[in-house]
């Protein structure tokens, strides 16, 4: 029998580069929910995990993991517990600081990643992959340099939570980088919001009533497209890309996102703005490079 194609393209070597590109484009539209919605940071963190809980749980229960696998559930339960909190503080970085800022300080996680899997594993990053972070990096701060860090009491507690969100978000994903070793995206995501999923419900159910209808729509959207096709396409690259290149790679979220300005908000490209973005490609061009060439 002949071989259906959906197999050939999900283990083609670009086919996780691409999930990984995708991804971040759909996670940089996360601030244009957030800032558009009338509901509290608890209810919009409710919407974002408990609608993508919903939809993997039956995957979850197919494959008899509601509880977890045997020897990984207290790591499960522990992920899916910091889990919850990260994006709590991510979702009130947001509501308190601007797009530009919020995004630039969330791309601190994969060099807290990065350093977090080097003390983990004993082994030191060479200097080839650390220089491209570092590209990477520069590419961030050279977009913040254009806006600047507000020194507003909103801006300074959302710039603490998106720093505090990021280191463990660094933390969780190289727990769900061994997870995925053992069981499919969708099983991954279930287990990413489970306890968010519990935890954060009745603040929206209390906010429902109070919020329009389509507000409680676009909401779902929000959910379905950040939290399950997002998320669901990063775990595809996480699970098939060295964690140095899948984090290059996911810098692009931040071009994305300022593209997303520019065409819903209003924002202007600068020169500085156009240079981080050239340095941010650069970086995920050598990180595709690097892998490529790697034994």
């Amino acid at each position: 029998m002949k071989e259906s194609p959906a197999p050939n393209l999900y283990r083609a070597r670009w086919f996780p580069l691409l999930a990984v590109l995708a991804a971040a484009a759909i996670g940089a539209s996360s601030g244009l929910y957030i800032k558009g919605l009338a509901f509290s940071s608890l209810a919009m963190t409710s919407l974002r995990m408990t609608v993508p809980f919903l939809l993997a749980l039956p995957s979850a229960a197919k494959h008899g993991l509601l509880l977890g696998t045997p020897g990984m559930r207290w790591r499960l339960s522990l992920a899916s517990a910091f889990n919850a909190v990260r994006l709590y503080l991510y979702v009130l970085a947001y509501k308190l600081t601007s797009m530009g800022n919020a995004v630039v300080l969330l791309y601190l996680w994969p060099v807290f990643a990065l350093a977090i899997d080097s003390v983990r594993l004993k082994k030191p990053l060479s200097m080839a992959r650390l220089g491209i972070l570092l590209l990477s990096l520069a590419g961030v701060v050279v977009m913040s340099l254009d806006k600047g860090l507000s020194l507003s009491s909103a801006d300074m507690l959302g710039g603490a939570c998106m720093i505090a969100s990021a280191l463990v978000f660094a933390g969780t994903n190289i727990i769900f980088k061994d997870v995925l070793s053992v069981m499919s995206e969708i099983d991954a995501l279930y287990f990413q919001n489970a306890m968010g999923a519990f935890v954060f419900l009745p603040f929206l159910i209390a906010e429902i009533p109070r919020a329009p209808l389509s507000h409680l729509g676009i909401g779902v959207f929000y959910g379905v497209a950040v939290g399950f096709v997002g998320f669901g396409l990063f775990f595809v690259g996480m699970k098939r890309l060295p964690l140095f290149q899948y984090s290059a790679l996911s810098y692009s979220e931040v071009p994305f996102a300022v593209l997303l300005g520019i065409v819903f908000r209003g924002e202007r490209m600068t020169v500085l703005q156009g240079s981080g973005m050239a340095l941010i490609v650069l970086g995920s061009f050598l990180a595709q490079r690097s892998r490529s060439s790697s034994p």
